[in-house]
């Protein structure tokens, strides 16, 4: 059968990239990126030395099951338990911008899908208001195995595999970002176990196959029994045949995550020197993106995409200063942005400088300072990044060359 990988890709404004792109007036306008000076990659981060001893007992324990006088727990239960726990992935390559789910191992360890990480040349970890950058330290592209250390620690709730399988007809739940979306939360129902199935051309075994509304942008994502433990990885779905989605059996994750987690084998990008436009041709050496130019980029898609979805939470984490949550949603709830052209990036000193042109909708009250009736503006901004957690996020925000906005044009 015919499986498509339950991930999403989305254009970076640098390059142009197959599968699910993001559309619609309400998303990033694809764009166009002139490099006007070199900027330098961003630095990898040592990871913390004590994660690796404490990973192995953390992946691998059972939950423990309820006392018998205490009533069964439920999966609702257990979404509100584990919640912190679920990350969202924002993992630039040389084609796009892909996006998918993991679940917290340890505080420095991330489970997730391969085809979410693989050929990542930055990955950004999502955790509330948090952005971090992560590097994989094991990969299994035949399993559809990943394992991911962060540059710094998360605070979430830690996952445990289950130690046991499930049953057919067994109540799951799938927790994940669909879409890049919110944080969703999907019941179903087991329908099968060691499914097999050929995904992009590999073919695989043990799946487990259950019938949770889960679609792109959910790969990696657990799928948690009532207790909470972890019995799947979110991996794929037939086309066209609602109601079949496969997961990886935490029978075949578990033993390729502790033995990363031990031993680990990091897996260091390379480079995008056979980066093509989007007419298919190779790009001159003068326009290929270095890391920090793609990471540059990914900061400014992930914070329009999140202010235009709603998603005010994953906007904030793109900011290198802790803002007020509050504060922050109160200003751009009304807001859509629209025609974003990342115009160029250039390195300033310590930073980087991404001049962004863009169109922002907004309800009257809610305009730019001077303003405030003003329901259509036209910007011209300079979005000045700096590096915090091992990634460029956004510091400040100044004019570009002359006023930072004017009212929309007529017509």
């Amino acid at each position: 059968m015919r499986v498509r990988r339950v991930c999403v890709l989305g254009a970076t404004g640098l390059l142009v990239a197959g599968c699910s792109p993001l559309g619609g007036d309400a998303e990033v306008a694809a764009a166009t990126v002139t490099v006007t000076a070199p900027a330098p990659s961003a630095p990898s981060s040592s990871p913390a030395s004590s994660s690796r001893a404490t990973a192995s007992s953390s992946t691998s324990s059972s939950a423990p099951a309820p006392s018998s006088s205490a009533p069964p727990p439920t999966l609702q239960q257990a979404f509100e338990r584990v919640r912190s726990g679920v990350v969202r992935f924002e993992v630039a390559t040389c084609d796009g911008n892909a996006i998918g789910s993991g679940f917290e191992l340890s505080p420095t360890l991330v489970a997730t899908a391969a085809h979410v990480v693989d050929g990542g040349q930055v990955i950004r970890i999502i955790q509330g208001t948090t952005s971090t950058a992560g590097t994989v330290i094991g990969i299994d592209p035949g399993a559809d195995v990943a394992l991911v250390r962060t540059a710094t620690q998360l605070t979430g709730h830690p996952f445990t595999f289950a130690g046991t399988s499930p049953a057919v007809g067994d109540q799951v739940a799938a927790i994940g970002f669909p879409m890049g979306d919110p944080l969703s939360y999907n019941t179903g129902t087991v329908n099968g176990l060691g499914r097999k199935a050929v995904v992009d051309g590999l073919p695989r075994h043990d799946l487990l196959e259950m019938d949770a509304a889960v679609t792109h942008g959910s790969s990696g994502g657990p799928v948690i029994r009532p207790d909470g433990a972890v019995v799947g990885l979110v991996d794929a779905g037939p086309d066209g045949e609602a109601g079949r989605r496969l997961a990886v059996s935490s029978a075949t994750a578990r033993p390729l995550v502790d033995g990363w987690a031990q031993s680990p084998q990091p897996v260091l990008p390379g480079d995008c020197a056979e980066a093509v436009d989007e007419a298919g041709d190779p790009l001159p050496p003068g326009d290929v993106p270095t890391r920090a130019d793609l990471q540059a980029v990914t900061t400014l898609d992930v914070y329009f995409r999140a202010v235009n979805g709603g998603d005010f939470t994953t906007a904030v984490a793109q900011l290198a200063h802790p803002v007020d949550l509050e504060t922050f949603t109160e200003g751009v709830t009304s807001t859509q942005d629209v025609d974003i052209t990342y115009r160029s990036v250039a390195q300033e000193g310590e930073d980087l400088v991404v001049w962004a042109t863009f169109t922002s909708h907004q309800d009257a009250g809610r305009g730019p300072a001077g303003r405030p009736q003003e329901t259509c503006t036209d910007w011209s901004l300079d979005y000045v990044l700096a590096q915090r957690n091992g990634l460029w996020l956004i510091d400040a925000t100044r004019p570009h060359d002359g006023p930072a906005s004017a009212p929309c044009a007529a017509g």
